[in-house]
């Protein structure tokens, strides 16, 4: 998972994914997803970042503990969205 020295790209950049955030809890390894622009809107809201924040570094930021276990290290990462079905990788028809 991440690092705490490197923040990772910006979570501006994950607008044009239909991206969130995923929140691991690194003690029971349980996770959430959380949708972007709320994120954003709490960072800039208690003074600590913005969308130039990266998605890494967003873990620094959770002041709660986790509700599974009660743990306190966190890592984050992007939370793409799922594709319907059919969509995505494809096989080309073989020739029989």
């Amino acid at each position: 998972m991440g690092s705490k020295t490197v923040p990772g790209v910006p979570l501006a950049h994950y607008r044009q994914h239909g991206a969130g955030v995923r929140l691991f809890c690194l003690d029971c390894l349980a996770h959430r997803d959380l949708a972007l622009e709320p994120v954003i809107q709490r960072l800039k809201a208690r003074g600590i970042g913005d969308e130039k924040t990266g998605i890494k570094a967003v873990a620094g930021f959770v002041s709660r503990p986790c509700p599974k276990c009660g743990g306190a290290r966190f890592e984050t990462s992007p939370a793409f969205p799922m594709r319907p079905k059919g969509e995505g990788w494809t096989v080309p028809d073989r020739p029989a």
